[in-house]
């Protein structure tokens, strides 16, 4: 059976993380936490918002794809240093191309935010996190096929 099309929208957005340069890994739905080997790493979590008809012919589709960029410095200024680069190449990879090829309507940054691990001491692990609301549309009663 092939892919429907909320999978083929995921799969191209992990794709795309995986264009960020500088990034060891890019994770899809990890629940555990990242190894310290691993980093930088990067962790998409995705989860359906809306599906609406909006005509005969058009099902509007809005995902919530939330993204994590761990980084991890010995100093603090090092592990912001680090954290604000994967942040501007994060924004530079999803920017660049907002349809993923054609297949979704646009991707837009909704919510984002920047922590470091508190009580580590001097630098440690820190993150970068980012929401995108990405837009596609289908053909009503068929998921599996790209609406015009």
């Amino acid at each position: 059976m092939a892919d429907s099309v909320r999978e083929r929208v995921l799969a191209a957005f992990e794709t795309l993380l995986g264009a960020v340069p500088g990034v060891v890994t890019v994770y899809r739905g990890r629940r555990k936490t990242v190894p310290e080997d691993k980093l930088p790493a990067l962790v998409m979590r995705a989860a359906p918002v809306s599906s609406d008809q909006e005509s005969a012919a058009v099902v509007r589709n809005v995902e919530r794809i939330a993204v994590t960029a761990f980084a991890k410095d010995s100093t603090d200024a090092g592990l912001d240093r680090a954290l604000a680069a994967l942040w501007a190449a994060l924004q530079r990879a999803v920017e660049a191309d907002p349809t993923l090829g054609g297949l979704v309507v646009d991707t837009n940054l909704v919510e984002a935010d920047q922590g470091a691990a508190d009580d580590e001491g001097v630098g440690g692990v820190g993150d970068v996190f980012a929401v995108y609301s990405v837009e596609y549309w289908t053909k009503p009663g068929d998921p599996y096929a790209l609406a015009p």
